[in-house]
């Protein structure tokens, strides 16, 4: 993935990286010209993205990010809150009956499919969902969590302790392991690596790459499906979020000394 080549982009990409910092005109405009983005585009995407109520002033020439666009971004709301915690499976599992909601609403039934998907949940058979039961947070949590982000009120949510042999033998296909463990470990191996040789980098180079692995590797610890094992490696995910976290600091290290360089 690569980022956009446009003003807009840049500055999203900067505050959902710090999505509770405040950005100033003058450090976007740093930013754009590390990306060849003249300093014009950078304020009419600025002016846009406030007429869209996914920035707000801070102060005079200061942004952060909208509440709303918060919101609407479940990768963004998960890195506000942090990475959700897990617990020892036990080997039940989480479970929502969804066949009371119309399918006719196409929007809200995206909007459903999206937030099943990224808290881990997949069909198990049509109109049943599940994930394993081993979130840090209580039933009722969880229940409120998958409300806010799009499940319908109406939606019925239980823990199954057992299934018949069949569905058993069939659950572990939903989630894709090796594509889990891989992606776990590639992302890991590239973050290792250009840990390694970044203080090695001019500053602005380092600042730039470390915004471009961030804005690939960041989104899939923020939407990981967190899953026990034996359904992943445990030990692989552990090390893809420690790797993310201290490319997520070295980022912000080295965007600071950028933005106080210039000062």
């Amino acid at each position: 993935m690569v980022i956009k080549n446009n003003a807009r982009a840049l500055i999203l990409d900067l505050l959902f990286a710090q999505p509770d910092a405040t950005i100033s005109t003058r450090q976007f405009a740093l930013a754009g010209q590390l990306f060849g983005i003249n300093e014009n585009s950078v304020r009419v995407a600025l002016t846009r993205l406030s007429s869209d109520s996914l920035i707000e002033s801070a102060g005079r020439g200061i942004y952060r990010l909208s509440q709303g666009a918060i919101e609407i971004s479940e990768p963004v709301a998960n890195r506000v809150q942090g990475v959700k915690s897990t617990r020892q499976w036990a080997g039940s599992y989480l479970a929502i009956h969804t066949a009371i909601l119309k399918r006719t609403d196409r929007t809200a039934l995206k909007r459903r499919e999206r937030t099943l998907r990224l808290n881990g949940f997949r069909e198990l058979q049509p109109d049943l969902y599940i994930r394993p039961d081993n979130l840090a947070e209580d039933f009722e949590s969880t229940r409120q969590h998958l409300m806010n982000t799009g499940l319908d009120t109406r939606a019925t949510m239980f823990i199954v302790e057992h299934f018949d042999a069949d569905s058993h033998q069939k659950i572990p296909s939903l989630w894709d392991e090796k594509a889990l463990n891989d992606r776990y470990k590639k992302t890991s191996q590239h973050i290792q690596s250009w840990l390694s040789l970044a203080d090695q980098l001019e500053l602005e180079v380092a600042a730039r790459e470390s915004l471009l692995i961030g804005r690939q590797a960041i989104p899939l610890m923020m939407t990981d499906p967190l899953l026990p094992e034996p359904f992943i490696d445990l030990t692989l995910q552990q090390q893809f979020f420690s790797d993310v976290q201290k490319l997520d600091q070295k980022g912000h290290q080295l965007w600071q000394q950028l933005y106080n360089q210039a000062k």
